[in-house]
């Protein structure tokens, strides 16, 4: 019967997809426990690299050589670990704030 083989054609088919899924198809929770990693290092980093810029550049401005620097690369890190908080407890989007903890909704 023609049916029959589309039947086995159609059951191949679904074989396929499901091994091309199991090997190739990346585990989400796991890339996005690398993606919240990577993000937090480019955070701390650049935020610590962006008050030095900064400090270093009011130090050439102003004449006032390291104090400008050391206050902005302090102010850098205190950002950048406030940022890297932000991301491990997931209440920080580029919208905006996400509550810390989901509310309950008790609808009827």
């Amino acid at each position: 019967m023609p049916g029959d083989n589309l039947d086995d054609l159609e059951k191949r088919l679904q074989d396929a997809r499901e091994d091309y899924r199991a090997e190739y198809e990346p585990d989400s929770k796991t890339d996005k426990n690398m993606g919240d990693g990577a993000r937090a290092g480019i955070e701390l980093v650049g935020a610590t690299l962006g008050g030095g810029l900064i400090g270093w550049g009011m130090d050439k401005l102003f004449d006032t050589s390291p104090a400008c620097f050391l206050i902005f690369i302090i102010l850098g890190v205190i950002t950048g670990f406030y940022n890297v908080y932000k991301i491990t407890q997931n209440i920080g989007t580029s919208v905006g704030f996400k509550p810390l903890h989901d509310q309950k909704k008790n609808a009827k």
